[in-house]
């Protein structure tokens, strides 16, 4: 007996993601994702003053990011331009935190062997941020233990 179109379980969203069977991600969970990977390096970068060191640190994030398993590269990849939060640097922190919480919910819902990947991915990026200007202060060890935290 054949299957009617009426008979196949419906399916929405876009292809599965690679190394996620089954998974698929809507564009704002994508966004999520992104936002909090890339603001968490950023935060690091915050943790202490100067321009040029910041510069270099933001590159060695991504550069770390970038360099991750496809799988777990293609988790940021999508999602459009970041987030990009307002208010105070107390504000922004708590936003970014917040973000990551929502990203590992997220990865815990619908891909949970993809979690540990990106937590790690994040991290890398974190700590390869914080030693891009030739050493990591305890400002930046501190932010890299909020992330790590959050991550959690």
């Amino acid at each position: 007996m054949t299957e009617t179109p009426a008979d196949q379980p419906a399916t929405t969203g876009a292809p599965a993601e690679p190394g996620a069977p089954g998974a698929t991600f809507s564009d704002d969970e994508h966004g999520t994702l992104r936002s909090a990977a890339l603001l968490a390096g950023a935060l690091v970068s915050r943790a202490e003053k100067g321009m040029f060191d910041s510069i270099k640190e933001s590159f060695a994030a991504s550069k770390a990011i970038a360099g991750s398993p496809p799988q777990i590269a293609a988790l940021v990849g999508k999602g459009g331009f970041p987030e990009l939060p307002k208010g105070t640097p107390e504000q922004v922190e708590a936003r970014t935190l917040e973000l990551l919480g929502q990203a590992v919910a997220i990865l815990r819902a619908k891909a949970p062997d993809l979690v540990d990947g990106y937590r790690a991915m994040v991290l890398e990026s974190c700590r390869d941020a914080a030693a891009a200007a030739d050493d990591t202060s305890g400002n930046e060890l501190a932010a890299i233990a909020k992330v790590e935290s959050a991550l959690a």
